[in-house]
């Protein structure tokens, strides 16, 4: 065998191999596995896309066009799954009075810097805030930086260590807080009254991950929470559901949320990955796990923002509440199925 027929078999052998690495991606994100394995593949699609580039690159330069055309399709397949992130779907948000302005926090056991989050929720206005990880400690330090002069209205389950302390802050009154049923960290439920009578229901939610817990324990918890969050769908206020989702948007059991008038406001804004974790590594974030959801509601800004001394960046948006009931679901139909 001479050197380019050497060459010539590594790249073919190659390319195949990252073919079949995108149509693992492309599998995994439709069929909802619940093998640890497989649900890692699943958190990674896009970079399994992206590994499928470089073998569609391979073929072309040994000019193998029948695994080539193959290639093809995997990447169009594989297209197909994420297009819908970069897309805008939905009508220009109302004006900014009526906006409400989100911010959502992973702060990592309570060890993100308290000056820098307060700089960030005075910086963008927040009138929301919700906080995972959050520690008896965290609360503490997020006192003394001047965190609730800001945003004084509060609902709070921190740990005294560990990741399974939440929080809701807000600028207005608060109603109703409660859990949101009984899992391994704590998830929160409460109304605010945005004015003139009006309500909207705020969510702060962080499932367990899927590893290195078993993964039938993730499955269940994203199947309770996807139950819970359509229950309060159906009592008709809008909803805003915020938080560390432990879940991308090629995992089967986040897409499962997003029926019944439920949608991904990064997807409806078109603003693509917006990759969150880990912030703190010498590589950049490749998981999509902080999001935000929304019923009866339209995003406008949608994007990532850094929380100096977490292992997650944050994520801010401008939620437009439909008090009508016709929040813009993506599909030109309402939560009942009805066309608008």
């Amino acid at each position: 065998m001479t050197p380019r027929e050497a060459v010539r078999r590594i790249c073919f052998g190659g390319g195949v191999g990252a073919v079949a690495v995108a149509a693992l991606g492309v599998l995994v994100h439709y069929i909802g596995p619940e093998s640890n394995t497989l649900i890692i593949a699943s958190s990674f699609v896009p970079v399994l896309l992206a590994v499928g580039v470089a073998g569609v690159v391979a073929l072309a330069a040994v000019r193998a066009r029948r695994t080539l055309l193959a290639g093809l399709l995997v990447l169009l397949a594989g297209i197909v799954t994420q297009a819908p992130l970069f897309v805008r779907n939905a009508p220009a948000a109302a004006a900014a009075d009526g906006q409400i302005r989100v911010l959502q926090a992973n702060i990592r056991l309570g060890e993100a810097d308290p000056d820098a989050l307060v700089d960030l929720v005075r910086s963008r206005r927040a009138d929301l805030l919700t906080v995972e990880e959050l520690t008896d400690a965290a609360v503490t330090r997020l006192r003394a930086a001047g965190l609730e002069d800001l945003l004084p209205v509060t609902f709070l389950k921190p740990k005294e260590s560990g990741g399974g302390g939440t929080g809701i802050y807000s600028r207005f009154p608060m109603h109703d807080p409660r859990m949101l049923g009984r899992f391994s960290m704590a998830n929160l439920v409460a109304g605010i009254d945005v004015g003139e009578g009006r309500r909207v229901t705020v969510v702060a939610v962080h499932p367990m991950p899927p590893y290195p817990s078993p993964s039938w324990m993730w499955a269940a918890e994203m199947s309770k929470l996807t139950g819970l969050l359509h229950r309060i769908g159906g009592e008709g206020d809008p909803v805003i559901v915020s938080g560390d989702f432990n879940s991308t948007y090629s995992h089967s059991r986040y897409r499962s949320i997003l029926t019944g008038g439920f949608v991904d406001a990064g997807e409806q804004a078109g603003a693509g990955l917006v990759p969150t974790y880990p912030a703190d590594r010498w590589y950049p974030a490749m998981l999509a796990i902080d999001r935000i959801v929304l019923r009866d509601a339209v995003v406008g800004e949608y994007e990532r923002v850094d929380l100096p001394g977490s292992d997650h960046h944050g994520i801010f948006a401008t939620v437009t509440p439909q008090f009508d009931g016709t929040g813009f679901d993506g599909t030109g139909f309402d939560g009942t199925g009805a066309k608008r």
